[in-house]
């Protein structure tokens, strides 16, 4: 278990604010030789990683999210600051509305400072829900965020 969390951490890592599908890691890299073959099986088995081609991986969304997770990042001051940041942003959107909104991801990027990546990253990943325990986005096929009526509230 502790090979799985430490690989997990080192591709969310790897990955960082980029969109997950831009990172390919090489298990025969020096950064993830201590890797057993049972772990990325075991990664594969929870849908944390996807294989690409021999001996190449990407993680999911899910995988990064996690990976997010065992670093801490998604307490810590500057990630926690850009998702307060996007759920204020995605909030205003359907304030005082009676339908759900939406808003293109290339706006929601240039309206709240943060990168196209990481908003997808965030949205696929469903981070704000983990984070703050609320009804978050989704991400439409047309880079389109639709937005819920009750974004923000508690699920039950």
């Amino acid at each position: 278990m502790e090979d799985l969390k430490d690989t997990l951490k080192r591709m969310a890592e790897d990955v960082g604010e980029q969109a997950v599908w831009r990172v390919d890691i090489n298990v025969e890299s020096e950064r993830y030789q201590h890797a057993k073959n049972t772990t990325w099986k075991e990664l594969l088995d929870r849908r944390l990683v996807k294989w690409l081609c021999p001996g190449y991986y990407q993680l999911t969304v899910a995988g990064w999210r996690a990976g997010v997770q065992l670093l801490g990042w998604d307490k810590g001051p500057e990630l926690n600051g850009k998702l307060s940041k996007l759920a204020a942003l995605l909030k205003d959107q359907v304030k005082g509305r009676h339908e759900e909104a939406y808003l293109d991801l290339y706006y929601a990027a240039q309206q709240s400072g943060l990168t196209e990546d990481l908003i997808c990253n965030i949205i696929e990943g469903n981070l704000l829900e983990h984070s703050f325990k609320m009804t978050g986005a989704r991400l439409d096929t047309d880079n389109t965020i639709v937005i819920p009526i009750d974004f923000g509230m508690e699920p039950l």
